[in-house]
Parts: structure tokens; sequence; C-alpha cells
């Protein structure tokens, strides 16, 4: 175990080279072992080769001394020469075959003795037969009588064949030697590569674990823990116990994970912190200070503090907010220039200052040391656009404390939070104050409109019944011009009093908390039509609308309110030769299609007619009150769609038109849809009728 401890804390590289030798050595040695195998068997193959290239000669040369044997007997028996052809053709080809043969066996001495032998013995057979062919050519018969008699020759050939076989056989029994050395190398060799692959996979086996374990194994760890790490999962510590480069660089990334960590922590918790601080509260600004003071407590753990504001006014500082015991003490308490001279260093040279020992500071006074016991301090500005408005002052009263260059930056950045923290408490104290003002005014202004609506509705209807009395009692005393004034006044009194009812109707929306429930708008088209019925029978209009509609959330009254004026405009607003259409249906907010399912947002109930149109310039105008685009001599107070668009907005909806001079309107409008949370809050005083 120890050694593979050891194998473990090997540096990487000796690591791949001890694997690459345990998988490659064996590896060479199969290769030098076949080709040692090769080679004996290409040496076998070679011999087998030169020994069939032995016997070839020894059978020519056998041969050759046949040849020598027949035509010597052929020509003796018939004294022809032509069977001495044989004799001349075996005697040229000898030489050359003896030759051959001592160059085949030229490495071999005892071999070249006994060739040297056969052909000692071969050419005084040679040199016999030519003696006796002369003696017959000369009529000497008695040598060759007596050579055949005594069987001299046959003796001397079979004596040479037989020396031809002896070296044969020698030849062949040194080849068999070779062959069985080369089958015995072959079937070792067989062995030796199956074992030596055997070897190799076992061995592979052994450096690919190797490998995983000490290589593979913690780079994949390594890996995978710096995927973790990238989502700040990482498991600490990372599995890998080795001390070579691997286990360095999983040390590495374990203290990096932990500084990460660490400074993530203290991020999210001054994150927390500033939104905390930031949240702005019923106690206003001065709740923000409070929270400031008592959090930078928690960021540094530190035992005090304080909030300090510049009054360039009056050149001393405001004690916004303190932390414990002293908030009650010191707030909106005021300190001097010269008994905070450290916190003024702060504010005019925007860095953060450090005091590790206050009892070692030469000025006579300091009110955080003489007065709070306060033994260090850090005082961090408090930065806006124009600079510093203020300081964090951050003492510790228990011990004398050094604070670190990451406290330090820790602590500036909550300040640089506390002061985004504080202007944004001053700017929103400062818009709900001027929100309260506007609010209040226009309280005011709809009060006196409605109560100015009211008191001229009185005369109106006075003036009105007056011009009536006149022309009831005084009939045909007066002539028509007379008649004619009357009716003038009678008309403008009703239409004075139309126009303040009006008014009146658009200043009580939303004023009151309204009912909301779910309104069918087809209901609503429904009882729209029944009150225009008599206007629709008399201009021949064709008014289509919609199968369904989805329920809208929203008060009854309001919807037929809106319905009401779009519908009575469309029938209103038409040329003199044309028959008034209106088409009441549901479209997406695309403008597509018609369909009563749809995202809450993504529905728009829309009144379309065919009437004079609206120039795009005017689009917008004719949402305002009293705006009449030109059609004064229309019926009608000019208010209508200003009660549309006033109730929309009221339920967080909008109303726009689409039209073009001359090609009718379409006015679309979106209501919450009823399952959609909807609140209506009042937005001034109720308005009495």
């Amino acid at each position: 175990m120890s050694s593979l401890m050891d194998v473990r804390n090997w540096p990487v590289r000796y690591k791949v080279a001890g694997i690459l030798a345990v998988t490659l050595v064996p590896l060479i040695g199969i290769m030098l072992l076949y080709l040692s195998t090769l080679q004996q068997f290409l040496l076998v193959e070679a011999e087998v080769k030169r020994l069939y290239a032995v016997q070839l000669q020894t059978e020519s040369i056998r041969n050759q001394l046949t040849d020598v044997q027949d035509g010597f007997r052929g020509f003796v028996l018939t004294r022809n020469e032509k069977f001495l052809t044989p004799f001349y053709e075996s005697e040229e080809n000898l030489d050359p075959a003896l030759h051959r043969l001592k160059d085949l066996i030229r490495n071999d001495p005892d071999r070249q003795q006994q060739v040297t032998q056969i052909e000692e013995r071969a050419r005084s057979f040679l040199q016999l037969k030519r003696g006796l062919i002369d003696s017959v050519r000369h009529g000497d018969l008695a040598p060759v009588r007596n050579h055949i008699e005594s069987g001299r020759g046959a003796a001397i050939l079979d004596g040479i064949q037989a020396d031809i076989v002896s070296f044969e056989q020698l030849e062949r029994n040194t080849l068999q030697q070779k062959q069985q050395r080369a089958n015995r190398l072959a079937t070792v060799s067989r062995y030796g590569i199956v074992a030596g692959i055997v070897a190799i996979l076992f061995l592979w086996w052994l450096g690919s674990r190797l490998l995983a374990r000490t290589i593979t194994g913690p780079l994949a760890s390594l890996t995978f823990h710096a995927l973790k790490f990238g989502t700040g999962r990482m498991a600490r510590p990372i599995p890998i116990a080795t001390t070579d480069e691997l286990g360095r660089l999983a040390r590495t990334m374990e203290g990096m994970a932990e500084s990460v960590a660490y400074h993530i922590s203290q991020l999210e918790a001054l994150h927390a912190i500033g939104r905390d601080v930031s949240t702005i509260g019923p106690d206003g600004i001065e709740g923000v200070l409070k929270r400031i003071a008592e959090r930078a407590g928690n960021v540094l753990n530190i035992d005090i503090g304080l909030v300090l504001l510049w009054n360039e006014g009056i050149g001393c500082w405001n004690v916004g907010a303190a932390s414990g015991s002293w908030h009650e003490l010191l707030r909106r308490s005021v300190l001097i220039r010269e008994e905070t001279p450290i916190a003024i260093t702060a504010l005019t040279t925007d860095t953060a200052q450090m005091v590790e020992d206050l009892s070692a500071r030469p000025e006579p006074v300091l009110q955080i040391r003489d007065r709070m016991g306060a033994k260090s301090l850090l005082a961090v500005p408090l930065r806006g656009k124009e600079g510093a408005f203020g300081v964090l002052a951050l003492a510790s009263t228990s011990t004398k404390r050094i604070f670190t260059d990451l406290e330090v930056r820790l602590g500036q950045q909550f300040a640089d939070q506390a002061a985004i923290a504080i202007m944004n408490a001053r700017l929103y104290e400062a818009a709900h104050q001027r929100s309260e003002g506007l609010q209040s005014r226009l309280q005011e202004l709809e009060h006196y409109a409605a109560n100015m609506a009211h008191d001229l509705k009185g005369p109106a209807r006075r003036m009105a019944e007056l011009a009536s009395l006149l022309q009831s009692d005084y009939k045909g005393r007066f002539d028509d011009r007379a008649d004619r004034y009357l009716e003038w006044m009678q008309e403008n009194g009703h239409q004075l009093m139309a126009r303040i009812e009006e008014v009146l109707r658009l200043a009580r929306i939303g004023s009151v908390h309204e009912v909301v429930e779910a309104v069918d708008p087809g209901e609503a088209v429904r009882d729209v039509l029944t009150g225009c019925a008599e206007q629709i029978e008399r201009s021949g209009a064709r008014v289509e609308v919609a199968e369904a509609f989805p329920r809208v959330a929203c008060n009854h009254v309001h919807l037929f309110q809106i319905l009401d004026n779009l519908i009575r405009n469309a029938l209103k607003f038409v040329p003199k030769d044309r028959t008034p259409h209106i088409e009441i249906g549901l479209r997406d907010g695309s403008g597509n299609g018609s369909g009563v399912t749809g995202s809450l947002e993504a529905r728009v109930l829309f009144v379309r007619d065919n009437g004079i149109g609206i120039r795009p310039a005017d689009h917008d105008r004719i949402f305002e009150p009293f705006e009449r685009l030109g059609q004064n001599d229309a019926p009608g107070t000019g208010i209508g769609l200003a009660i549309v668009k006033k109730i929309t907005e009221l339920y967080q909806g909008r109303v726009w038109v689409e039209s073009q001079p001359g090609q009718g309107s379409t006015f679309c409008f979106t209501l919450p849809l009823y399952a959609e949370p909807t609140s209506v809050k009042p937005v001034g005083k109720e308005v009495r009728a």
C-alpha cells in the first residue's frame, strides 16, 4: 500500500514515463522475439533451398556417371561412335556440376573434403573409361574384356554413388536438425508470443488502471469539481490525496473555493443589508438612517455605528442616526468640526480614514473618543453625485482594532450602498411631499369644480323653466322673433343642464370605492341597444354583435357608460347619405381573430362604425373634455369620450381609436378579465349631485 502511495505521489511526468515503460517494453520484447523467430525461419528456408540445390547437383553427377557407364557399354558392344555422345556430354557437364556443388557447401570444410574425394574418384573413373575406349579403337579388347569380367567399372561406379548417397544423407541429417531446431524455436516463439500478448494485455490493463487512478481519474475529479465550482456547489475537500501536481492543483482549487465562498457570503450579506437599509418604510428617511447605523455593525462586527451628515449651511455635523442606545442620545444632535477631525478628513479627501489607537491622537477633544469611549475608528465617506455629503463612522469600544484592507473595502461598499439609500430616501420624501401637495390641490380643484357645477345647475334649470313658462303663459302675445328667442333660451338652458350633469358624472368616476363584479359585455351591449332602439330604427342602422364575450371585472354601470357613449357616437357621426353600420366585437391584442379565449391582457373590445372618420392627428384630442373637432352642430356635450377614457384608466385599462377620414372609426378598449385581480381606489372626494 505504501509503495502504491509512493507511485501516486510521483510527479506526473514520472507517472507517464512509468506507464509507457510498463506498456511498451513487453511489446518491444515480443517484436524482438518475433523478428528472431522470423530470422530462424528464413535461415532454415535458405538451408532447405541449398539442400534442394545440393540434391539436384548430386543427382546430376550420378546421372552423368551413369551416362558415362552406359555410353561406354554401348560403344564396346557395337563399336559405334554415336554411343559415345552421352559419354562426352556427361564428361563435359561433370566439371560444372562439381563446381556448383562445391560452391553450395563452401562454408562446410567437411563436406568440401567429401566432395573432393567424390571428384577424384569420378575423374579416375572417367580416365579409366577413356583408356578402355582407346583400347577398343586400337583393337585391343583384352583390357576391356578383363575390365568387364572383373566388374571393376561397376564397382567403382557403385562406390562413387555410395559416396554421393552418404553425402546426401549427411546433408539431410543437417537439414533435419536445423528443421527440428526451427520447430522448437517456433513452438517456443508461438507460446512466447501468446504469453507476451497476455502479458501485454495485463500490463496494458494495469497501466490503464494506474493511468486512471493517478492521472485521468484525478483530472476527471478536478474537471467535475471545477464545473461544480462554476455553479457554486463544489464539494470540499476534493477527493485527491496525492502530493503531485494534481494534488497541489486540488488544494489550490479548494483554497480558491473557500476564498470565493467567503467573498460571496460577504457580498450576499452586504446585498441583503443594502436591500434592507434601502427599504423606505413609514418611518421615512429617519428609519433608513437608523437601519444603516445598525447594519453597519453587522458588516464589520463593530460596537458603534454613526451616520454623520455634513450641514454646509452651519458648517457642522448633523447626527443622522446611531446604533444601539446611542441613537436616542445622539439623533438630531450636532457635532462641531473641531471635535471630529478624522471624519472631516474622510469627507474632504473622499477616502476612508483608519485610526488604530484613538488614545494616541494629539487632539485635546475627540467626541467619539471622549464621550463614547471608542478605542479604534474607521471613517468612510458617504459619496453622492457631487462628492461626499457625509461620513459613516465605525468605532470599536471594547478593544483596539486594526482594520484590514478587505474590511476597509467592505466598509466602503456598504457606505456606497448606504449613500444611495439616503439619496433615494431624500428623493422619495421630496416626491412624496410634492405628490401629497398635488393630490391635495387636485382634490380641492375637483371639489371646487363639482361645487361650481352644482351651483350652476340650479340657475340653468330655472332659466329653462322660465323660458317655458313665458312660452306657455304669453303664447300668441309675442311676435315670431320673441318666440324664437324664448326657444333658444329654453334649449340652451337644457343643454347647459346636460353639460353640467356630464361634468358631475365625470367628477364622480373613481371618487368612491366601486363594486367590482363579473360583468358580461353582451348583456351591457343589449341594454345599450335597447335604450337606442328608437334612434336605430329611425336611422335604419345595421348592428352586428359578437356571439360571446369573456366576462370582465368592473362595475356594470361603468361598462354600460363606455358602450353607451361609443354606440351613440357611432349612430350620431355618420354622413347623411350613408346608412349606419355598427360592429361590436372582440379581438386579440394584435388585431387578429375574434375568439373568446386568450390571455388576460390580450383581449380587446371594440365598436366599429362606417362614419365620418377621424384624422390621425386628432386621435388623442377626441378623448379630452369638450373636444368636438369641428362638429359643433352635432348633438351632445363633448364629454362622452372623456368619460370613456377615465373609466378605462380607473380599471388600469386603456382606450384608443383607429380611423381615417371618411373610412369610419374603430374604438378599442381593454378591461381586466374576471380572472384578473382588480382594485378600484377612490381618487377624490365624493361629489354631491
